[in-house]
């Protein structure tokens, strides 16, 4: 035993460590982690590194050293990106990296101190190795380079490939799962991106694109359920349609007071002549903005891993564009960003605008953050909109409000000193300033004489991710049950002010972003040709689904269960905050996945332009 200690005794102590870290990552992600994810973790350990065992002690115990480095490194950007997105890392990501570059800044908010404590087995056992180095290393015959390697795969088959035998039926792993996680529930961390390599390697070049009859027939029974349920109102004329994406506003700060100060007192005034939605939640997943800009003008939901926007740009998607154009209408993207940043050029002209405004139309003033301050660009894009023909869509993305949150001290007019986190401050100074920035532009409407005239329509891209139980955030919105920070996460506002609208009014029916494009239609006079939501001013109850499972229905908010069996999740009432019977939820949990599939399936088989 004690020979067999010394010549692998290394190796374990390197496995010993991985499992460790998978574990502890669990911890610091609130992962679910089993006894069963414990022994496939176990067994993809051995798959990924079994091979090492051929290699001499002298020369392994350094490959180790590397090896568990690297695998720390793949632990923590997991751990750095679930914060921020609630999933891990995925192959379709690399296509978004060249995007990064703008909004990296963000991420620095994420990281923790204790990430780092990830790479002190590394360190552990280099230093044993330095202290350790001129020790004579034990022998180490042909045939242990054969035996040993062989013996670690054989129970890394065993221990990784007999859980999933006797837990899942017919099947190893589940295919097309609505969310990455469920892949991570069942294979582990590492079976996790194995499966998720060879799935994008499968769907490059193997995955059959043609849709089969029974998909056909599945996209044609839900168009035909959907065409029925919408309803087009009657209009006398065909209204301009301008519509904004505020960056990173939630609900919380419409109407909001901070030390007797208004935050947003320019929508608090629009709320008062608009159709205000009190329940109205962003859909977005991992394409956060662009995930925004694509569920409002297609009606799709976003996809599980990447972004639409850099993985499918030219696909079909009858667009909300597309379908105001059939009518009539001229239309108009403002983005007053560099035109390639996530592929928009090539998005905006595939969703059918005949015009995109990016920063190379609009003048060189102040930056905020990213780009020239919503101010400015509200106030050009209005001047844009004079000269288009009437009736128009302007499809407007402001981005002061972007992460970082970075503000600049003489533009900043509140005092936010109550809260000691500066991002916090910054976050709610901006909100204040594009809240401004609407006003500007609401003034600048009725001087071109467009706003009585026009369908004006305002929303929330994607919360601020500084809402998580630890912060400032929820400490000083009262947050304590799951329903207050999923709130507190998920409401964005929506405003709808239809033409020469006086007073408004609040909707307090559930809703979501995919039900935005079949709002607007019905309330321009349009039938939708094939949409995924439904209007929210319909007596329809519709079903708000969220990437991973999770939805809204009729007062109940379901939490999937991602390591369990669908429909196993936990079911609460929106009025108590209190967990209900899972009965209340169960009828929708199947709709809600059934929307996602068909979602994904139309959008990655260009599923409408072989319905055509």
């Amino acid at each position: 035993m004690k020979e067999f200690g010394r010549k692998y005794g290394d190796y374990f102590l390197y496995v010993g460590f991985l499992l460790i870290k998978l574990y502890l990552f669990s911890i610091a992600t609130t992962t679910y982690f089993s006894f069963y994810m414990l022994i496939v973790s176990l067994g993809s350990a051995f798959l990924l590194s079994f091979w090492i065992l051929s290699i001499a002690p002298k020369k392994r115990r350094w490959m180790l050293v590397g090896f568990s480095v690297l695998i720390s490194f793949l632990i923590v950007s997991n751990g750095w990106y679930y914060r921020y997105f609630t999933d891990l890392l995925s192959v379709s990501l690399l296509i978004q990296l060249p995007q990064m570059d703008a909004v990296g800044g963000g991420m620095q908010d994420i990281i923790q101190w204790y990430d780092f404590l990830f790479f002190l087995d590394a360190l552990i056992i280099l230093i044993f190795l330095i202290i350790n180095r001129k020790k004579t290393v034990p022998s180490y015959s042909k045939k242990s380079r054969i035996t040993a390697p062989l013996a670690a795969l054989a129970a890394g088959l065993v221990l990784f490939f007999t859980p999933l035998l006797l837990t899942r039926d017919g099947e190893l792993i589940e295919p097309n799962p609505i969310s990455n996680l469920k892949n991570y529930y069942q294979t582990g961390m590492i079976g996790y991106h194995a499966v998720d390599i060879v799935n994008e390697v499968d769907e490059a070049w193997f995955e059959d694109t043609e849709l089969s009859a029974n998909e056909k027939e599945e996209i044609r029974s839900f168009q035909q359920e959907k065409q029925q349920s919408q309803q087009a109102e009657e209009v006398d004329e065909r209204p301009n349609i301008i519509v904004v994406q505020l960056e990173s506003f939630q609900s919380s700060v419409i109407g909001q007071e901070i030390d007797g100060q208004e935050v947003t007192p320019y929508l608090n005034e629009f709320k008062e002549e608009s159709i205000y939605f009190s329940n109205f939640y962003h859909q977005t997943h991992e394409g956060r903005t662009s995930d925004a800009e694509f569920i409002i003008n297609t009606s799709f939901y976003p996809l599980k891993s990447g972004s639409v926007y850099t993985r499918y740009p030219d696909h079909s998607f009858g667009s909300l564009p597309e379908e105001l154009s059939n009518e009539g209408y001229e239309t108009a993207a403002f983005h007053a960003f560099r035109p390639n940043f996530w592929n928009r050029d090539q998005m905006y002209e595939n969703f059918g605008f005949d015009e995109f405004y990016s920063i190379d139309d609009f003048p060189d003033k102040r930056e905020i953050g990213l780009t020239l301050n919503d101010k400015d660009f509200f106030l050009t894009g209005v001047e844009k909109m004079a000269g288009m023909e009437e009736p128009f869509y302007s499809f407007m993305v402001a981005l002061t409000s972007h992460t970082p949150y970075s503000f600049p001290d003489d533009m900043k007019t509140l005092d936010f000193g109550l809260f000691d986190e500066e991002i916090l401050r910054n976050y709610y100074h901006n909100v204040h300033y594009v809240d401004s920035a609407f006003g500007a532009m609401k003034e600048k409407l009725i001087e071109e004489d467009l706003w009585d005239r026009s369908m004006i329509v305002v929303y929330g891209d994607h919360d601020s991710a500084l809402f998580k139980e630890d912060r400032e955030m929820a400490q000083y919105e009262n947050a304590e049950s799951a329903v207050d920070y999923f709130e507190l996460g998920r409401k964005v506002p929506l405003f709808i002010k239809p033409p020469s609208s006086e007073e408004g009014r609040i909707v307090e029916k559930s809703g979501g972003q995919i039900d935005v494009a079949p709002t607007i239609l019905s309330l321009a006079g349009i039938q939708p040709d094939f949409m995924m939501g439904t209007s929210l001013l319909s007596e329809e109850k519709g079903v708000t689904a969220f990437r991973d499972g999770s939805f809204v229905y009729d007062g109940y908010y379901y939490e999937s269960n991602l390591w369990n069996e669908s429909g196993n999740g936990t079911c609460y009432s929106l009025e108590t905050e209190q967990k209900v019977e899972t009965d209340r939820c169960a009828a929708m949990v199947e709709e809600a996945e059934k929307q996602l599939k068909l979602s994904d399936l139309i959008i990655k088989k260009n599923g409408l332009k072989q319905m055509e």
